[in-house]
């Protein structure tokens, strides 16, 4: 049996800015970090024959060529998969919540196809797979390949952006303590399709140059910067994010509004928006209060150190 875990991710600044045609042009500036909240994929040889596939479905097929899940498909189609087999996949959080499952699990499906790949090649095939029918950005696949607390600077310009493109990948060590203790995630309760709302990101240029300046200004001091300092710089994020049509809404606007005056020193919804986990910086003396301010299930995590991984058992 072979075993694969991907991090989930906690995108604090530039998202949005690594969407194409913006990114392209101008390039982006991510600051994000894995956390200890995986997407798994199992792979286990089937001696009867055939394929049997286990996610929210089942499918049991001649071939997963034939799959009905996406990137399974295309995985097979294009990479291949070791077959017969049965395959799982599970998910530590449900599809939808803004951490990136379907990133993760492109991340984990290429180290099933190529397990000896090195990082910088498992990301590229990821987006290669996942864009071929998705509106995803390019930030995703990083925290799910390399883990940790990263700033990431992706070029842009007259030769635009792809997956030959080299990213700057820089580690920020000292900042996965502060993440640890005042770190907060709370699920909404309700998921969305990052796709129906990355439309409205793509037409928000103002605020996409605004969003790209802020996560710039951040990344320079990034090594410096306490959790007032960073909790600020969240707070500015979120009123540019929210500004961009279909991203928030009265109930998530009450909501921030409430864990801001019961001690978050700043915060944001996670991926797109309109919905799924919310992620704020907290005083551990004002945690609880802001827990029980807003009725919301937490997913405790910590930063996760190292991305994609694999066992065989």
């Amino acid at each position: 049996m072979k075993v694969i875990r991907a991090p989930l991710r906690v995108s604090l600044f530039g998202g949005g800015t690594d969407l194409d045609p913006y990114c392209s042009q101008y390039g982006s500036t991510i600051i994000s970090f894995a956390i200890n909240r995986y997407m798994h994929l199992t792979w286990n040889d089937r001696p009867t024959g055939g394929c049997r596939l286990s996610y929210s479905v089942v499918e049991e097929l001649d071939t997963l060529r034939d799959a009905q899940h996406t990137l399974v498909r295309e995985t097979a189609q294009r990479h291949g998969i070791l077959e017969p087999c049965t395959a799982t996949i599970v998910s530590d959080v449900p599809k939808g919540t803004g951490l990136g499952s379907s990133s993760a699990l492109a991340v984990t499906l290429m180290k099933l196809s190529h397990p000896k790949y090195v990082p910088n090649s498992l990301w590229r095939l990821a987006a290669r797979v996942e864009q071929a029918h998705s509106k995803a950005g390019w930030q995703d696949y990083l925290p799910a390949t390399y883990g940790g607390f990263n700033v990431y600077r992706i070029p842009g310009g007259p030769s635009g952006v792809g997956v030959e493109f080299n990213i700057e990948h820089q580690p920020i060590p000292r900042l996965v303590s502060l993440i640890n203790g005042y770190g907060l995630l709370l699920y909404t309760g309700g998921t969305r399709s990052a796709d129906s709302i990355l439309g409205s990101w793509k037409k928000s240029e103002d605020q996409l140059h605004a969003i790209k300046h802020l996560a710039g200004e951040v990344a320079k001091h990034i090594s410096t910067l306490g959790p007032d300092a960073l909790g600020a710089a969240l707070n500015e994020t979120w009123e540019l994010k929210r500004s961009i049509s279909g991203v928030s809404d009265p109930i998530l606007n009450r909501q921030y509004a409430l864990a801001m005056v019961n001690g978050a020193l700043g915060g944001k919804i996670c991926g797109a928006g309109a919905g799924g986990c919310w992620f704020f910086l907290v005083e551990p003396e004002n945690r609880q209060r802001v827990i029980d301010a807003l009725g919301l299930c937490e997913i405790p995590f910590q930063v996760a150190e190292k991305g994609v991984e694999s066992w065989t058992l």
